[in-house]
């Protein structure tokens, strides 16, 4: 028997899926000249057949809803503490109801950056994007999903350990639920 919190939870990625994300980071300057940490998490192009736009669209916002990240025109939401630092440099992602998450190869200064700031602008695209598509490509990618709202967005801090990422998910989780119809 499925319980109500279960039956209107969103989709939750597949640990199939969580590997295939193709996550990007970088380092930005806001207006005002300081210093932010972004991460662009994007669907791959398939490197032999071709990708149906509505499935990756669709596949990208069970992405987005387990990340909590938002349109652009919705203001800059916050969704908690969704990543982890760990011993050797390595830092994970965490998404709602998922025991797995994404590995995110970062460069030292990238993960130094996101320890001092204790958090990281998150953008989820909802098209596909090579993976080995160049930094103007990216870059393309990035203003053109901005002005067309195929970017979804959402601000993240750093959790001191993965219990704590998964409690502090839970709990964002369980609030959802226990508001009324209609609000977030």
């Amino acid at each position: 028997m499925t319980s109500a919190i279960e039956a209107s939870a969103p989709p939750v990625p597949t640990p199939g899926l969580v590997a295939s994300l193709k996550p990007r980071l970088w380092l930005a300057n806001t207006p005002d000249a300081e210093l932010f940490t972004a991460l662009l998490i994007t669907y791959p192009a398939p490197q032999i057949e071709d990708a149906d736009p509505a499935e990756i669209e669709r596949t990208m916002r069970v992405v987005a809803a387990s990340l909590g990240v938002a349109p652009r025109d919705q203001g800059l939401v916050t969704v908690g503490e969704r990543i982890t630092v760990h011993s050797g440099g390595v830092i994970l992602l965490h998404f709602d109801g998922s025991q797995y998450g994404l590995r995110i190869p970062a460069h030292p200064r990238w993960a130094e950056a996101i320890c001092g700031f204790k958090r990281v602008l998150l953008a989820v695209g909802l098209d596909e994007l090579s993976p080995v598509a160049s930094p103007a490509e990216v870059d393309e990618y990035i203003e053109a999903g901005g002005e067309h709202g195929r970017l979804l967005m959402g601000l993240a801090t750093i959790a001191d350990s993965p219990r704590t990422a998964r409690r502090a998910i839970a709990a964002r989780r369980a609030s959802q639920h226990d508001a009324p119809a209609g609000g977030r």
